[in-house]
């Protein structure tokens, strides 16, 4: 059943919607389109089934989608019900790391990409934008819309996805411990002397918001830093140890490569692939992964929902850096 109650978009819902149920929520997704063309569409699903779908009105179909005629929830949902799939197997992986669970997931590339999140155990939404550059407008909007569902429907305190959005604190001025590990990859390129490493990770890793970050090439580990034993941090390894949290975050990475093909396949039924980027946040904190290349990345961690967004931006300063040194020079 469709319906167009907004100007700017077109309700599409299934024969379990109710407006007594699902009218409140409903409106505020409506909502979340004001002002952010990004937005393509966002679906609502409880316990993995759909409830309803609101795209922006005159969209044209999915450029990587087959659709099927008088099908419009279904041919919209799929990319957004396929990440859900994905995220469900990410949040069981990432759960031994003792950081809570994970509740919002994003996967994105030059050309847009998807977004996935948990308003509440059985909760969930799905957003799609096919708009170049458009991710970091949808993703705001999406997390907006959470902590609003959550607070104002559901009187659930905020979880804060995506952290802060407020400008940076100041990095503390001793930086304090700082342990470096070297891998097998390490002697890749010429001019990353383990001294430059270790400088550059010295003036990005910090107590404050990327508390870990990881360079990988060719799927490799490069080297790997983290100020997980300074005391600042001390209280957040009670349960998990320092050493347990490094092989936990080193075999995430090794993993990834298995779940980025199904997370590349959910992308390609919006927009082409690669992914450049991949956020999984937890409730304490979160894990990025910003792709070089194809083969080669960085891995990068806070475990502060408040920083969430600001080490995901130090995290991006890094890869920035990286990227300059080892692409190879021009002939």
């Amino acid at each position: 059943m469709a319906a167009a109650p907004h100007p700017e978009t077109e309700l599409f819902t299934e024969s379990h919607w109710f407006p007594e149920g699902h009218g409140r929520i409903t409106e505020l997704c409506q909502g979340a389109f004001v002002g952010v063309p990004a937005l393509r569409s966002v679906a609502h699903y409880s316990n993995g089934i759909i409830d309803f779908l609101v795209r922006r009105t005159d969209c044209a179909p999915l450029a990587g989608l087959v659709t099927v005629a008088g099908e419009d929830i279904a041919n919209e949902a799929l990319p957004g019900s396929r990440l859900l799939l994905c995220t469900q197997d990410l949040g069981a992986l990432m759960r031994p790391l003792g950081t809570g669970e994970l509740m919002r997931v994003v996967v994105a590339g030059a050309r847009g990409g998807l977004w996935g999140g948990r308003v509440k155990p059985g909760e969930y939404l799905a957003a799609l934008t096919d708009t170049p550059g458009g991710m970091p407008a949808a993703d705001e909007a999406m997390n907006t819309l959470v902590s609003t569902i959550r607070t104002q429907v559901h009187h659930l305190p905020d979880e804060l996805p995506g952290g802060l959005t407020d400008p940076p604190d100041p990095l503390p001025e001793h930086k304090g411990k700082l342990r470096i590990d070297f891998g097998t990859a390490a002697a890749a390129y010429e001019n990353l002397t383990e001294m430059r490493l270790r400088a550059l990770w010295g003036g990005h890793v910090n107590t404050l918001d990327l508390h870990y970050a990881a360079f990988y090439q060719d799927w490799k580990l490069v080297c790997a830093g983290d100020v997980f034993e300074n005391a600042e941090l001390g209280p957040r390894f009670l349960e998990t140890s320092v050493r347990s949290r490094r092989t936990g975050y080193r075999d995430l990475a090794q993993s990834l490569r298995g779940h980025l093909a199904r997370l590349t396949d959910a992308l390609r039924l919006v927009v082409q692939p690669p992914a450049d980027r991949l956020v999984l946040d937890v409730q304490e904190g979160a894990v990025y992964v910003i792709w070089l290349s194809p083969r080669d990345y960085v891995l990068g961690v806070t475990l502060d929902q408040r920083q969430v967004a600001h080490a995901e931006s130090r995290l991006h300063r890094l890869a920035d850096v990286l990227r300059e040194i080892t692409e190879p020079a021009p002939r």
